[in-house]
């Protein structure tokens, strides 16, 4: 089972980060510079939750705003056990 919302369909996502370094020019220095880009991974906000879709009990990943739509009952069909 991949980390990816059941509903949503919400991943990781691969980002840079980039680090600077100087005074803004507005600030009155010469302005900023990178000094380095790197990638890294922004973390999907999942959990892992047993749903009943349809009669059948499952475990599957799902978001934090998967969550609130369930709790709300809005999607027909499925629901938190």
């Amino acid at each position: 089972m991949s980390r990816e919302c059941y509903l949503t369909g919400k991943k990781n996502m691969v980002v840079n980060s980039v680090v600077r370094r100087g005074k803004a020019r507005a600030k009155g220095g010469v302005g900023r510079k990178i000094t380095g880009v790197t990638k890294r991974v922004q973390r999907a906000n999942l959990h892992k939750r047993t749903i009943r879709e349809g009669g059948v009990v499952k475990t599957v990943w799902l978001s934090a705003s998967a969550l609130r739509t369930l709790g709300r009952g809005l999607v027909r069909g499925t629901e938190l056990v």
